[in-house]
């Protein structure tokens, strides 16, 4: 099969030329990545790993001004990779998992939230959560402890539209 593109006269498409370097610099003020010394770059914006100064890159050339578009290698072997975006990142996808064999963790220095259907957090040794105020609002609440379970404050209210309910082989109340 044998296809061909065609243009209209009055589209002429663009080409640009593909070039390989090394990043020796970056300028903070103009945003801007010196590659080999001589060529001033800024970040596609489909770039999403941060490139650091010694890493070998491809770039282009569009309308007198170049791009890096993609990253070929470290400077270092075990360099932190971080993907990182001026713009706002929206992932969409029937499933997203992320998965660390070592160590996973989520910050905002804002907001964070977790919203879903089904909400399951599960840990195998501890699970610690602090927090300045936290509030709780639930249909129905259980919880059991195979151990001892212990809540301590320096006022506790307990309070019910009918029953309390408190139920032991002993019971000590003082």
């Amino acid at each position: 099969m044998n296809a061909k593109l065609s243009f209209n006269a009055n589209i002429q498409p663009q080409l640009s030329t593909v070039f390989t370097g090394e990043i020796t610099g970056y300028d903070a003020q103009r945003q801007s990545w010196q590659l080999d010394r001589q060529f001033d770059a800024s970040c596609a914006v489909s770039l999403l790993v941060k490139p650091e100064i010694g890493d070998k890159v491809c770039f282009i050339e569009v309308d007198d001004h170049y791009y890096l578009v993609q990253l070929l290698a470290r400077s270092r072997e075990y360099q932190e990779l971080v993907l990182e975006s001026g713009k706002n990142v929206h992932w969409i996808a029937p499933r997203l998992r992320f998965t660390a064999f070592d160590k996973l963790e989520l910050i905002s220095l804002n907001k964070l939230a977790l919203t879903g259907k089904d909400y399951l957090m599960s840990a195998a040794s501890s699970m610690v959560l602090h927090a300045e105020h936290m509030i709780q609002q639930l249909g129905h609440l259980s919880l059991t402890a195979r151990g001892l379970l212990k809540q301590s404050a320096k006022h506790q209210v307990i309070t019910a539209e009918k029953d309390v309910r408190i139920d032991g082989e002993r019971i000590n109340m003082g």
